[in-house]
């Protein structure tokens, strides 16, 4: 054998030794993935059932339902590893397969009440109401325990809300105030009239009396809205009635209605309503208005809702026609909640254009509460109200522009003492105080008013 012969051999044995490397490299790198990639997947090929029944516990559906697949291949009439395949798929959200492994269990047990209840979540879930219905009430026949029938009443209550397209809500409230200056007497009794002539003559007013007020209050709320639609008719009434017990000539009586169209969408919903009320001062007719508005709700973030609100009134009253008015409206309403806590804030504008310039005003008002949600059920409220009305013409009786300023200062604890799970309904107990500050550059529109109140309300 020659040189060059040797070489070449030298050559060709070293080529396919280094070819064996690389297929013994190659080989070995293909199964590092493939154990890399059962392990990833949380899966492997070979795994017990108790394994995969920790993937399911653990909340790792994924992997549960890949576990329990590889064990359905090798025993796929198995009705164990069917009914947690299945809870494996719906923990996915893959209501369909759930579906499928639920079906082969009730073949081999028609009567699981369990996965019976499964199979209808899966169907509520898909949107098969009315045969997910069929399951929850076949279970619920069968007398479940406690936790179950909670679950499945909750089930049939969103069904029910599903198909329902009328709505009827409202409060009852029967209460009790006790206040210091029912007659919105003047802080001082005696008032200067200047006449025409510039006379300036004093007069004697009332004093500051002190009352119980006995008061009810029913409101009342329609809601039609019908199936897939995102129109709403609204009707909401209002009736309000006080009886002072010794104060003559302020027992008052108020009905009013609203009525309009809501558009809701995905954040906000836009109302179109019109408005009408009648007030009864000692039993006579004393006003009556009517008028309309339009209003807007944004859910700007989670935590914060704006408002905005406007409206136009007419105002008749049935004694004194130089107070007939028209009047404008309109209010910003921002809101915050965090955690237990809310504030709210309303900012106004109101302008009355009234018969007679002197009951002619501008208003505006600035209100800001906070609520806070306490242990036992019970909620804390405190407001503060702020109002500046200036006239547009001089009071007859005093030859001056009217302005007040009237500041309102309110808290309140409210205790819910029954609630119903299913109905929505609530029996509720209200104790409040509320100062009032009047002040004024005529002295018969000063006053100050302390009120405690009181009452129970029924909400359903």
């Amino acid at each position: 054998m020659t040189m060059d012969q040797s070489e070449s051999q030298r050559i060709m044995n070293s080529g396919i030794a280094r070819l064996k490397v690389s297929f013994v490299f190659i080989i070995i790198v293909c199964a590092f993935l493939g154990i890399s990639a059962a392990h990833a997947s949380g899966a492997p090929e070979h795994i017990s059932f108790e394994q995969a029944k920790q993937y399911l516990e653990s909340g790792d559906y994924t992997a549960a339902y890949q576990a329990f697949y590889e064990l359905f291949k090798q025993d796929p009439g198995n009705p164990d590893i069917n009914f947690l395949l299945g809870r494996a798929a719906f923990g996915n959200k893959d209501y369909e397969a759930a579906i499928m492994a639920f079906e082969r269990v009730l073949i081999v047990r028609p009567d699981a009440d369990r996965v019976k209840l499964e199979m209808g979540r899966c169907l509520y879930n898909l949107g098969s109401i009315e045969t997910a219905r069929g399951y929850f009430e076949e279970v619920l026949a069968t007398n479940p325990p406690e936790n179950v029938r909670v679950n499945i009443e909750r089930y049939l209550k969103a069904i029910k809300s599903r198909d329902k397209q009328h709505f009827v809500s409202g409060r009852v409230t029967l209460g009790v105030d006790f206040d210091d200056n029912a007659n919105v007497a003047p802080t001082n009794t005696e008032i200067d009239i200047t006449t025409a002539l510039g006379d300036v003559i004093p007069i004697s007013v009332d004093s500051a009396e002190k009352d119980t007020i006995y008061s009810s209050t029913l409101n009342l709320n329609y809601l039609y809205k019908p199936l897939r639609s995102p129109l709403a008719w609204k009707i909401s009434c209002l009736n309000y009635n006080a009886l002072y017990q010794d104060v003559e000539n302020l027992d008052v009586g108020l009905l009013d209605l609203k009525a309009g169209l809501s558009l809701q969408g995905k954040r906000a919903i836009w109302e179109l309503y019109g408005i009408a009320s009648h007030l009864n001062l000692d039993y006579d007719q004393y006003q009556r208005s009517y008028g309309g508005g339009t209003g807007i709700s944004i859910m700007v973030r989670q935590y914060l809702m704006l408002g905005l609100d406007a409206k136009f009134r007419k105002k008749n009253y049935y004694d004194t026609n130089g107070r007939d008015a028209d009047n404008i409206s309109v209010s910003l309403t921002p809101a915050f909640s965090f955690g237990l806590n809310r504030i709210s804030t309303v900012f106004g504008w109101e302008y009355e254009d009234a018969a007679e310039d002197m009951n002619s005003y501008n208003r505006m008002s600035a209100i800001l509460t906070y609520d806070r949600q306490l242990p036992y059920g019970i909620t804390f409220s405190a407001t503060y109200w702020y109002q500046k009305s200036d006239y547009e013409e001089a009071d007859t009786l005093f030859d001056t522009k009217r302005s007040d300023d009237v500041q309102y200062c309110i808290t309140g604890l409210t205790k819910n003492i029954w609630q119903s799970r299913t109905r929505g309904t609530a029996l509720l107990l209200n104790a409040g105080y509320t100062y009032t500050r009047s002040d004024s550059n005529i002295e018969l529109y000063e006053y100050t008013k302390n009120v405690i109140s009181t009452s129970a309300s029924f909400v359903f």
